[in-house]
């Protein structure tokens, strides 16, 4: 079967027939299980997510009419003699759902952008975009955008999104050290403006801008941050993005765009040579440090 939470909820079997549940509740419960595929649900979760803080009286009789009515919509094609257990089971005062490796796209993504850091640890700048863009691409839209959520599916949404937050710089910054400030310039204007306070992106954007030839742009960007970073959070900028900065405002050759001679290294150079300067994976989740 495949089944999709990178966006709106699909469920489908082997045939492409969907078997997606209609029913709100029904949508949140295979969402929560699909999240904690292959790990016991405790009803007590279920009831907690569904109900938070004000369940009914009914509502452990209804959990378990919800999972009979799931199991149906999921196994029914299969469900018969000799077949065995279905992919809703029932375990130790709770359900699990049972997938298959790659039939989640969660874990299809998850296990791409692992490879694609891997591929940026070994300096393959050019292969990893390329693996950082084929897991974009498998986001159709917002997590679970037409699923209701509790706080279980909430937290485990956001942990996600964090995550592909991370690994977004981190594709920029290989690009960046493959000379491709020009053809990225759209789009980290357009993330620094949905995320105006990630250091992160707003020194790749600043850096693009440099490359680009429009200095007093770059410099703006960073005056801009300054000035968000003060009214929304009451910091300032990391040191080494000041040291960023400081080196635009002196022109510093190190700032220049990559060489392709020297196999566009020159972003490397800079990390090194000038207190790592954050163009790239400098750290696992792709942000600058603090």
């Amino acid at each position: 079967m495949d089944f999709r939470v990178l966006g709106p909820l699909s469920v489908c079997d082997d045939g492409g027939r969907h078997r997606t549940p209609t029913a709100p509740k029904q949508r949140q419960l295979v969402s929560l299980l699909a999240f904690n595929a292959n790990h016991v649900v405790s009803v007590a979760q279920i009831v907690e997510e569904i109900w938070e803080y004000r369940p009914p009286s009914s509502a452990v009789a209804a959990v378990h009419t919800y999972v009979m009515q799931l199991r149906r919509s999921l196994d029914g094609a299969r469900r018969g003699p000799g077949r065995g257990p279905g992919r809703l089971q029932t375990r130790d005062q709770g359900y699990v759902l049972k997938l298959e490796p790659g039939e989640l796209d969660l874990h299809r993504y998850e296990r791409q952008v692992r490879a694609a850091r891997a591929t940026l640890m070994a300096g393959e700048y050019a292969e990893a975009v390329e693996q950082l863009r084929a897991a974009e691409t498998m986001w159709t839209g917002p997590m679970l955008v037409d699923v209701p959520t509790g706080p279980l599916l909430r937290a485990a949404i956001e942990v996600v999104e964090r995550d592909r937050l991370d690994a977004v710089p981190q594709r920029l910054g290989a690009e960046l050290r493959l000379g491709r400030h020009h053809e990225i310039l759209g789009e980290l204007t357009a993330l620094v403006h949905q995320y105006g306070t990630h250091e992160g992106l707003v020194a790749h954007l600043m850096l693009a801008l440099y490359q680009s030839g429009r200095q007093a742009d770059a410099l703006m960007a960073y005056h801009r941050l300054r000035a968000r970073l003060r009214e929304e959070l009451d910091t300032k900028p990391s040191a080494r993005l000041q040291l960023l900065h400081t080196h635009m405002l002196s022109g510093h050759p190190r700032l220049e765009p990559p060489s392709s001679a020297r196999g566009r290294q020159s972003l490397d150079l800079l990390a090194r040579r000038t207190l790592s300067v954050p163009c790239g994976p400098v750290r696992d989740d792709g942000l600058v440090r603090a």
